[in-house]
């Protein structure tokens, strides 16, 4: 009887265990630290892609303590997200970007405007597989123009940045690759740097369903994944000295072994950049938020 009773005890206890556990995962859903939405931070904006024919939200922070002039023109950083359940609306975007990011005091700190969009588990590219989904053109193109042209910005490649987090982390090294005339800097933590690599180097039996509905199955369509790894597309700006790259990573992060590599290749390359390792595991926040844009000042002074 009194085993028996253990056994319904141990069963709740480890019911309860898995209900915590879930929504505990579900709150930092993959390093993001989803809270109630806060309408007064940031300026939100529903910014049209063309090329698509559809609307993405964005959130926008500028500094509101400009040292120097009110009416001086400012550098830019667009902030790229990682994977994320966030709805494509304004409430899906203010959870994600909460104000535990503290976006706004990087934003006075730092003298930057921070352009962070919301795109959807796409991995920023124009995908092979779905014509429709052309996101590297719509962040390199489309909000790049737009965001020119409605804030005093100063409108040139050098003052003009890529920040991001795990697939935002591979977004921002993977369009300083493709678009080198547009951007300068790609400041990144822990980002997906081989799409690849959930096989080549975690051994996983498959890639995950975000990358294969873009690119496809891998053992049928390396090809893509070949084209798309940053390993690849680095060689497309090995040459030029007026790029540089940020790279961040946890000793513990599932990803530390494709950035400890991606670092060595740089190397390789000459490639100039910035490798910096932490503790901690697969996490963003403001403290992660800081330190790629401390790390940016070594290769582009945004502060007056």
């Amino acid at each position: 009887m009194s085993n028996t009773r253990s056994l319904k005890i141990n069963k709740f206890i480890l019911a309860f265990l898995c209900l915590w556990v879930n929504t505990t995962f579900a709150q930092n859903d993959n390093g993001y630290q989803l809270d109630k939405p806060d309408k007064t931070y940031g300026q939100f904006y529903s910014v049209r892609s063309e090329i698509m024919q559809r609307d993405f939200p964005v959130l926008i922070f500028t500094p509101k303590n400009n040292k120097a002039n009110k009416n001086d023109s400012l550098p830019v950083a667009y902030l790229l997200h990682g994977v994320n359940k966030s709805p494509a609306n304004e409430e899906g975007i203010r959870k994600m970007y909460n104000p535990a990011t503290r976006m706004q005091e990087m934003a006075d700190m730092f003298q930057i405007i921070i352009v962070a969009p919301l795109v959807g588990n796409t991995f920023y590219i124009d995908a092979p597989l779905k014509p429709e989904s052309k996101i590297a053109s719509f962040i390199s193109k489309e909000l790049t123009a737009y965001v020119d042209k409605n804030f005093k910005t100063k409108n040139n490649r050098d003052n003009r940045f890529l920040l991001g987090f795990s697939m935002g982390g591979y977004g921002a090294v993977s369009l300083l690759c493709r678009y080198p005339d547009t951007f300068s800097v790609a400041a990144q933590r822990a980002g997906v740097l081989n799409p690849a690599t959930f096989v080549e180097d975690l051994f996983w039996d498959d890639i995950p369903f975000e990358l294969t509905s873009y690119l496809g199955n891998y053992f049928e369509n390396k090809e893509h994944y070949h084209k798309n790894s940053c390993f690849n597309l680095i060689n497309h700006i090995r040459d030029r000295k007026d790029i540089a790259i940020v790279i961040e990573v946890g000793k513990e992060d599932f990803l530390y072994k494709t950035n400890y590599a991606f670092h060595l290749r740089l190397n390789e390359l000459g490639v100039p950049h910035i490798y910096s390792e932490t503790e901690g595991g697969h996490k963003w926040g403001a403290t992660q938020l800081q330190s790629l844009l401390t790390n940016l000042q070594y290769f582009r002074s945004t502060q007056f």
